[in-house]
């Protein structure tokens, strides 16, 4: 009997989370999109593209904009508050970024775990590998690779350093 309720439970759950999803999303720009959603479940194609949340592709051709993606971004210009995965574009942006920044200038305001990857990287907080011309970080734990490294609380070696720099 257990497994009877839980099982419906379960159905119950999938079927109300299902049914405030989409699985395809077309944005024209912002909220003039069909369906009109909060959370795209898959696939979200746009001019410029806003949602909430993104657990799939979100590709905007402008610009695409997640609260919260967990996926892959593409466009000219990608953004988000909380991301795990990819955003790949000129320009990239984050609060928090878990994955790989991979664009001209990938800038992450708060922490970023993973490789930011570009001609100039800037994040508050790094873990991981910046790859670039410019790298820029408060503090790290991990390597930085390029002309300018510069990991402004470094305790483990020198704050700015040509080629290469590291904290651990």
């Amino acid at each position: 009997m257990k497994k009877v309720v839980l099982s419906l439970v379960a159905v119950m759950m999938l079927a109300v989370a299902s049914a405030q999803a989409q699985v395809f999303k077309l944005s024209l720009w912002d909220s003039i999109c069909v369906p009109n959603g909060d959370y795209t479940v898959g696939f979200e194609l746009g001019i410029g593209s806003r949602t909430k949340a993104v657990d799939g592709v979100q590709f905007g051709i402008i610009y695409s904009r997640a609260d919260k993606m967990r996926g892959a971004q593409l466009g000219i210009v990608n953004k988000t508050d909380e991301g795990k995965g990819l955003q790949w574009g000129p320009v990239n942006m984050a609060k928090e970024m878990t994955g790989l920044q991979l664009g001209a200038v990938n800038i992450t305001k708060g922490d970023v775990t993973g490789v930011q990857c570009g001609w100039v990287n800037y994040a508050e907080n790094a873990t991981g590998l910046q790859f670039g011309i410019v790298n820029y970080t408060q503090t790290m734990k991990g390597v930085q690779l390029g002309v300018v490294n510069i990991i402004k609380e470094n305790k483990s070696f020198l704050p700015v350093f040509v080629i290469f720099n590291f904290c651990f």
